[in-house]
């Protein structure tokens, strides 16, 4: 999710969900832009926690 090679990851695991279970990748990256949206205060108290970060590059 944060790691140098995050993007390559879910860019691979998108292709491969979508192949498999017969959705559009542009609607699993709405189910995960809508995750975002529901989790990005959810996790970490410190400023330190890359979700709250991550959700928001997620939705730019």
């Amino acid at each position: 999710m944060y790691g140098p090679d995050a993007a390559h990851h879910t860019a691979e695991l998108t292709r491969l969900f979508a192949r498999e279970l017969g959705h559009a990748e542009e609607v699993l990256d709405l189910y995960r832009k809508a995750y975002a949206l529901i989790t990005y205060d959810l996790f970490g108290t410190g400023p330190h926690d890359g979700h709250f970060r991550w959700c928001a590059a997620l939705l730019r």
